[in-house]
């Protein structure tokens, strides 16, 4: 059973961003971030995007264990000023498993 988690605390947001290592842990192309810059990065009171921006931000869970990440996205300015309802979704990684994967997307799309 797969289920999306929204993420509300320090926690949560450090097993978001961490959450990659597991997957590309192996990969010797992958360059991790560094956790304390993304992690203010994705802070809503240290980055000045979010002035204009929201974001929300969810776990997928299998089993207890988590499987997947994806952040969603509304720029407030830019749907102003395009008067074009639109959102973007990022920080996607999901383990190889397609029900994952459209779960997190049809969460985004639940949401914009």
């Amino acid at each position: 059973m797969i289920s999306i988690q929204e993420i509300t605390t320090k926690k949560g947001m450090k097993q978001f961003v961490k959450f990659p290592f597991s997957i590309y842990k192996n990969n010797p192309y992958w360059v991790p971030p560094i956790i304390k810059d993304e992690l203010e990065n994705l802070d809503k009171d240290k980055n000045p995007a979010f002035e204009h921006a929201s974001a929300r931000f969810f776990l997928a869970l299998k089993n207890g264990k988590i499987v997947g990440r994806i952040a969603a996205i509304i720029n407030q300015y830019e749907v102003e000023k395009q008067e074009l309802k639109k959102m973007r979704f990022g920080w996607y990684e999901v383990i190889d498993d397609i029900e994952v994967s459209k779960a997190l997307l049809d969460k985004v799309h639940e949401i914009g």
